[in-house]
């Protein structure tokens, strides 16, 4: 029996326009509430949006960050809520906000009436994040909804390929990818979208920013290409460099199969894969690592220019 689910990946814009932050913060709701209208208008089950949507464009400090984001959670709830019961649509909503009083990268979970039925907070914090004084989560938490399970990993996240992995583990099917990755060349980017789903043979859904539509895009700006990997690595649909949606059915019932990779005949490699697992062996993955200071590339002015000719 098949288990289809319509995914929709929500690429907002990456530019934002306003006088100060009160004004930036509320074009970055409009425009997630109108793009996820549109994905809800077009039948979407399940819409993710971008990593901390709500503060794109924002000029933010350590003395600031508590007050301006102090609502972001809740209001996040009341007004994606609303949109998601409207057209029973469960929604992805990454947030910088404040739980318990403490700055996180958190993305909320709504189902399909509304409800806010947990969180993920971004394990892998960026050193920009911690100046600003945002705290870590750890744990990777999955999210059991009507048509399957979802996990959640933000950003540099993807980095560390047990950051997946430990997800599917925990048994999601479709992994979500807020992020906002920009400056890398194709193959890199093409790695980092697909990775993910060869390595778990899960569905894996990146979800970045689009540029302005009055600019060609070029390196250093946000990658978009906001998409739906299936376990194969079959790209189903692709919203490309700038703003809009990229929406696929998919069947969650219907997985990789490989043949005569790890032995002969047709069968599911998300099973083997699982199987020939050997954890009594990583023990490396996990030894405690004593952190480096973070040190400034240094480029030499006086390269001898023959040696690059």
């Amino acid at each position: 029996m098949a288990r289809e689910v319509t995914v929709a990946t929500v690429q907002l814009p990456a530019f934002r326009r306003g006088r100060d932050n009160a004004e930036k913060q509320e074009e970055n709701f409009r425009a997630a509430e109108h793009w996820l209208s549109v994905a809800g208008q077009r039948g979407a089950d399940i819409a993710c949006l971008g990593e901390t949507f709500n503060t794109l464009g924002l000029d933010l400090s350590k003395e600031t960050v508590l007050s301006e984001v102090e609502s972001a959670c809740s209001q996040a709830v009341a007004r994606l809520g609303g949109l998601a019961r409207t057209y029973r649509m469960a929604v992805i909503a990454p947030v910088l906000g404040l739980i318990d009083g403490v700055p996180r990268n958190v993305a909320l979970v709504l189902d399909r009436n509304g409800q806010h039925m947990g969180s993920y907070v971004k394990v892998h914090c960026i050193e920009n994040e911690r100046s600003l004084g945002v705290v870590p989560g750890d744990a990777w938490p999955v999210f059991e909804l009507d048509f399957g399970t979802i996990g959640i990993q933000i950003c540099h996240d993807n980095s560390f390929p047990e950051s997946a992995r430990c997800l599917t583990l925990n048994g999601a099917e479709i992994i979500f990818w807020p992020h906002v990755m920009g400056g890398w060349g194709g193959e890199f980017m093409d790695i980092l979208l697909r990775a993910p789903a060869i390595h778990n043979g899960v569905y894996h859904v990146p979800t970045c920013f689009g540029c302005d539509p009055d600019r060609a895009w070029q390196p250093g700006m946000l990658i978009g290409r906001s998409s739906i990997i299936a376990p194969d690595a079959t790209i189903v649909a692709d919203a490309g460099r700038y703003v809009g949606l990229a929406m696929a059915r998919i069947d969650l019932d219907r997985p990789r199969l490989a043949t005569s990779f790890t032995r002969g005949g047709d069968y599911v490699w998300g099973i083997d894969m699982r199987n020939d697992r050997r954890p009594d062996t990583y023990a490396p993955v996990v030894r405690p690592h004593t952190p480096v200071p973070p040190v400034a590339a240094q480029f030499s002015d006086d390269i001898d220019q023959e040696e690059l000719s």
